[in-house]
């Protein structure tokens, strides 16, 4: 199982974690890490870091983020060069679902990010083009 952690701004993550849950069940490998207002980017570098070290089994970690340049982003892309992690951001509810499933059958972080980029990019749609 592939280790999942949502990272963003504020409590977008929590809230993104809590809903997917609601739809999934509990989650043993998923987690959400916000950002509080004045967190500079080292500190939430070094708060991600410690929490990475603490839950990478080998088969990489899979960071979910807001959006690109954000300082959750710019905290996680340095990560990259010391654990096995990937970093998509973006991140929205189907991401979440498709990361929560596919966690489990994947074989490792970079197979799982490019399934969750993929699904993210399904599930952005105009509606009113649909009909």
């Amino acid at each position: 199982m592939i280790n999942v952690v949502i990272a963003t701004h504020d409590c977008l993550a929590e809230k993104l974690l809590s809903a997917a849950e609601r739809i999934a069940g509990k989650q043993d490998n998923v987690y959400a890490i916000q950002m509080s207002l004045g967190e500079s980017l080292s500190q939430m570098q070094e708060k991600l870091e410690i929490f990475i070290k603490g839950i990478n089994d080998g088969k990489g970690v899979l960071i979910l983020v807001d959006m690109v340049g954000g300082t959750p982003c710019n905290a996680s892309v340095p990560l990259c060069r010391i654990f096995n992690t990937e970093v998509v951001t973006g991140v929205n509810l189907p991401m979440v679902l498709s990361a929560m499933f596919s966690s489990k059958i994947m074989e490792n972080a970079k197979e799982l990010a490019d399934k969750v980029y993929k699904d993210g990019q399904r599930s952005i749609v105009n509606i009113k083009r649909l009909f």
